[in-house]
């Protein structure tokens, strides 16, 4: 795979595979840590090496993480990517079993605990090879994927990968990845249980769209879904609100605050379009963003669940009327 008689790199398709230790740089800083981390790097690097094996694969060490990647060919079967994803997906829940392991070890050793763990990022697709070394896209973005496996676990590539492994457990999402746009991805729970701020997930120019939802019980009363933001939400903590969010490139109202109901609150919902008013969100030092709001029904019996609200509830028209202006974000209730 190196360069001969002055030729271009040889381009090829590859599976790659980017690792690195989270919570590593702070870590490093204790100086009994420090003076051995050479011995820790060199374990976690006969790790990766022992775990990917098989002939074709190549691992460079890059700081306190590493590039994996191995030759593929072109035109697999969908079939054959499924495997080699589940076979990929294997080898690293074994690696993390023994980055654990090597972990505590290290910390008896030296005296102080190694409270860490790995992020990933997986793609596969067309690469460059330079000596042993890969350039391209399909690099850059399984880096990108790799800085977005936080606070720890694994980011796949969706459409080099659409169809979802059975272990471990992940969950379809689409991310905005710096310098290139929505990715559409699987994540594995610890990253999907993390709330990612619309701050990190900016449209321009940015449009929101939100929903307030609502049921029939059984005595044909209505009752409207409110959600109490997390206190951990840098805008509005702790406040009520419906469901909502940016609106994406090219993507209808209607489509848009269904697809935020299904993410969000794991609701379907029928949008009731001829039903909206529109609002702006206004905050210090922070652009003005148009918003439509919708009135939206639940169509199937699911309850909502969100781990980025503090509470969920369902609530007559008189505990709606009850509830203080000031316990909604912006004029939600008033309008």
């Amino acid at each position: 795979m190196s360069e001969q008689g002055g030729r271009l790199p040889e381009s090829g398709s590859a599976l790659v595979i980017f690792t690195d230790v989270r919570g590593f740089s702070k870590w490093s800083e204790a100086n009994e840590v420090f003076v051995n981390l050479r011995a820790f790097i060199d374990g976690f690097m006969a790790i990766l090496r022992g775990r990917f094996k098989a002939p074709g694969y190549e691992i460079l060490s890059r700081g306190d993480g590493a590039l994996i990647y191995s030759p593929i060919d072109n035109d697999l079967t969908r079939i054959e990517v499924s495997r080699l994803l589940a076979r990929t997906l294997t080898s690293i829940r074994q690696i993390e079993q023994d980055f654990q392991r090597h972990c505590g070890e290290f910390g008896r050793r030296v005296g102080h605990g190694a409270d860490l763990k790995l992020g990933w990022g997986v793609v596969r697709g067309r690469v460059i090879y330079v000596g042993s070394d890969l350039a391209g896209h399909n690099v850059n973005k399984c880096a990108r994927l790799c800085s977005e496996a936080r606070p720890y676990g694994i980011v796949i590539d969706r459409d080099d990968f659409p169809d979802q492994p059975k272990a471990p457990a992940v969950v379809p999402q689409v991310r905005l990845v710096r310098s290139m746009g929505e990715v559409r991805v699987w994540v594995t729970q610890e990253i999907a249980s993390q709330f990612v701020p619309r701050e990190r997930l900016r449209e321009t120019p940015e449009v929101h769209v939100a929903g307030t939802c609502f049921i029939e019980d059984s005595q044909g009363r209505i009752r409207l879904l409110v959600a109490r933001r997390g206190m951990q939400r840098r805008l509005f903590p702790g406040l009520l609100e419906g469901c909502g969010g940016q609106l994406r490139r090219s993507e209808t109202f209607a489509d848009g605050i269904r697809r935020h109901f299904r993410q969000e609150l794991g609701l379907d919902v029928q949008v009731l379009e001829d039903l909206h008013l529109f609002y702006a969100i206004r905050e210090p030092g922070e652009p003005l963003i148009p918003g439509i709001r919708f009135l939206c029904k639940r169509v199937s019996n699911r309850e909502p669940a969100s781990a980025n609200h503090s509470e969920l509830r369902w609530i007559s028209e008189e505990e709606f009327m009850d509830l203080s202006d000031d316990e909604f974000v912006g004029n939600l209730k008033t309008r």
